[in-house]
C-alpha cells in the first residue's frame, strides 16, 4: 500500500509544471529523517532542475539514493550527523551537480563563506562592478550578485557578492543586468518635507563605486538636475550570505551636486548633498533609512541647508 501511494504521488508530481520531488524510504527510517531529507533536497537540488524533471529519492538506513532520469547519485547518511539537513545540503553543493542535465555556460561555480566565485574565461568575461541576475534551473530570477573583484592573474577568477534574493547554489546561471537601471524614489525627511527623484546609475570599473545622474526635488519647491558618485557595500561582503536579512541589506553612500531652479520664483540655484543609508532590497523595491547633509543656494541667498534624516522607498527597473 505504501509503495502504491508513493507511485501515485510520483505520477502527480510528474504532471506539475515545475521540478518535483518523489521520496520513498525503508520502513526503519524515521519521519524526522524523511523530513530532514525532504528539506535538504528542496533547498539544494530542486532549484537546479528543469521544470519538467522529477528528483526521485530513496532513503535507506545508512544511504540516500537519488536519480533524475538516467542520472544517479548515492550518498552515505552517517549516524553522527546531528543536523542531517545541513550535512546533506553541504554534500550536495557540488556532488549534486551530476544530477543536473546541463550546466550553464556561465554560472556560479564555487560557494565561499562570504560570496561566490566564477572562472573568468575570455569567452564570457565578468566585469568588475557589474550586477548579474542569478537564474535557477527553470530560468527564474532567484537573486542578484555583483562582481566585487576580478583577478587578472592566474587563476583568473571573479568574486561575487549577493545583494538580494533567495539562497543561491553552485550551478545556477548568471545573466548580465542592464547597465543603466532606472529608479523612482520617494522620501520623507525629519522636517516633514517630502521629496521625489528619478535617476539612473552606471557601475564604474572600480567596485563598489557607481555614477549617478537624475532629477530630484527635495520639497517640491525646487528641482535639480544632479550627478555624482555613490557606493554600495552589501552586508554579505562582510558576513555570510546564508541569512536572508544579511543578503538583502546594504550600506549605501552618495555624494551629489546639482543645478536647478525654484518652481515659484525661478532663477538658478546650486546644491550639494552627502548621505549614508541602510537599504533593504526586496525584488525591484528597496526601503531605506538614512542621514545626510544638504546645502542649496542661489546667487542671492541660502535656499536650504543642514542635516537631515530620511525614510524612503524606491522602485528600480532593470532591463
Amino acid at each position: 500500500m505504501k509503495r502504491l501511494c508513493s507511485l501515485l504521488l510520483s505520477l502527480l508530481l510528474f504532471s506539475l509544471p515545475a521540478a518535483s520531488l518523489a521520496i520513498d524510504s525503508a520502513s526503519t527510517v524515521s519521519e524526522q529523517v524523511r523530513l530532514s531529507v525532504r528539506r535538504a533536497l528542496e533547498r539544494a537540488m530542486l532549484p537546479l532542475l528543469q521544470e519538467d524533471e522529477t528528483l526521485v529519492a530513496y532513503i535507506d538506513t545508512a544511504a540516500l539514493t537519488l536519480s533524475v532520469g538516467e542520472r544517479h547519485l548515492a550518498l552515505d547518511i552517517p549516524d553522527y550527523a546531528q543536523d542531517l539537513e545541513a550535512f546533506l545540503v553541504s554534500n550536495l553543493a557540488y556532488d549534486g551537480l551530476v544530477l543536473v542535465q546541463e550546466l550553464p555556460p556561465i554560472g556560479l561555480e564555487f560557494v565561499l563563506d562570504r560570496g561566490f566565485a566564477v572562472e573568468n574565461n575570455s569567452t564570457t568575461p565578468i566585469s568588475e562592478g557589474r550586477p548579474y541576475w542569478v537564474l535557477d534551473g527553470q530560468g527564474h530570477k532567484r537573486g542578484v550578485v555583483v562582481a566585487s573583484h576580478v583577478r587578472s592573474s592566474e587563476p583568473k577568477l571573479a568574486f561575487l557578492q549577493q545583494t538580494a534574493g533567495r539562497e543561491l547554489l553552485a550551478g545556477m546561471a548568471l545573466e548580465p543586468m542592464g547597465l543603466f537601471p532606472l529608479s523612482i524614489e520617494s522620501s520623507i525627511h525629519s522636517d516633514g518635507s517630502i521629496g521625489v527623484g528619478v535617476g539612473a546609475s552606471y557601475p564604474l570599473p572600480s567596485y563598489p563605486f557607481r555614477l549617478h545622474v537624475g532629477f530630484s526635488t527635495p520639497d517640491f519647491t525646487q528641482g535639480y538636475l544632479v550627478a555624482g558618485l555613490g557606493s554600495a557595500l552589501p552586508l554579505s561582503h562582510l558576513f555570510s550570505s546564508k541569512s536572508h536579512l544579511v543578503r538583502s541589506l546594504s550600506l549605501e553612500a552618495k555624494a551629489l551636486v546639482g543645478i536647478g531652479t525654484s518652481f515659484a520664483s525661478g532663477g538658478l540655484s546650486y546644491m550639494g548633498e552627502g548621505s549614508l543609508s541602510v537599504v533593504y532590497h526586496q525584488g525591484a523595491w528597496t526601503f531605506r533609512v538614512g542621514a545626510g547633509n544638504h546645502l542649496a543656494a542661489s546667487s542671492q541667498s541660502l535656499v536650504r541647508q543642514g542635516l537631515f534624516l530620511s525614510l524612503g522607498t524606491s522602485y528600480t527597473y532593470t532591463p
